[in-house]
């Protein structure tokens, strides 16, 4: 048999079957998961697996999936593999084997299952070849529109022209935020008016107060001063007429004894 190096591309390709997943009762080992890769159209008919299978099709005591990778390492040829098992995923590989031992084969294709929708994975080449011709594109479509804005002229040289639909929302954008600008500057105006005005009113309510504060200060010491100077007048007076009152006394009694004195006589 000729080595193959290429196979049918079907990455765009998914199969599923979920009434046999339902018959068999899901993956319960490696050799359901190939029976269940086999009915999809990546199968290849002519592979060592279907050989195999179709030997041993009327044979009761089906042999067990380990004596049929041991009996796939005696043949050369392409087979397929589980070569990574994590439920819900497993990998298949299709592969072509030269000998018997585990590095004698060659990967030509990889398959995978998830759940119970079956794909064929992209290879590396196509990956990156897919990347770098959406890149190009990508460039490609800003070169010609750059293009579209290019001017030459003889005597100036290359120069660009602005989109007008550009300029206009450019345009619309500036006034929109300048008027932004503005409502913003004349918040910040009224809002340091209003602390200015607040300032100069606590500063005339202040010098206003001081005044009045002396003013009833010298008002109580004007009041406190006359309360006093009675009170010391009436003492005095108290004190001249005291006074008085013992002069005459002391008059009266002088006179009384001179009358004593010319009677006795």
């Amino acid at each position: 048999m000729s080595r193959p190096t290429e196979t049918e591309d079907l990455t765009s390709v998914e199969w599923r079957d979920t009434a046999w997943i339902e018959r068999v009762g899901g993956f319960q080992n490696q050799q359901m998961v190939l029976d269940y890769f086999a009915q999809s159209p990546f199968w290849d008919r002519q592979c060592n697996n279907q050989i195999l299978a179709m030997q041993t099709q009327y044979n009761d005591l089906r042999q067990p999936y380990e004596a049929t990778v041991e009996a796939l390492r005696k043949m050369t040829g392409i087979e397929f593999a589980v070569v990574h098992e994590q439920p819900p995923v497993w990998v298949i590989q299709k592969q072509y084997r030269r000998g018997p031992e585990p590095n004698d084969v060659n990967p030509i294709a990889t398959y995978y299952i998830m759940g119970a929708n079956v794909y064929q994975s992209p290879t590396i080449y196509s990956v990156i070849a897919n990347r770098l011709l959406t890149s190009l594109f990508h460039v490609n479509s800003a070169f010609k529109e750059t293009q579209r804005w290019m001017d030459f002229d003889p005597s100036k040289g290359y120069s660009w022209q602005a989109p007008k639909s550009s300029s206009a929302s450019s345009d619309k954008k500036t006034s929109g935020q300048s008027g932004t600008l503005r409502a913003r500057e004349s918040q910040e105006f009224r809002h340091w008016i209003d602390r200015t005005i607040e300032a100069s009113a606590l500063r005339i309510a202040q010098n206003r107060f001081v005044p009045e504060q002396q003013a009833a200060m010298k008002g109580r010491t004007e009041a406190t001063i006359p309360s006093v100077a009675p009170s010391m007048t009436q003492s005095r007076d108290e004190d001249a007429t005291g006074k008085r009152q013992r002069k005459k006394t002391d008059d009266g009694s002088a006179l009384a004894k001179r009358k004593k004195k010319t009677t006795t006589k």
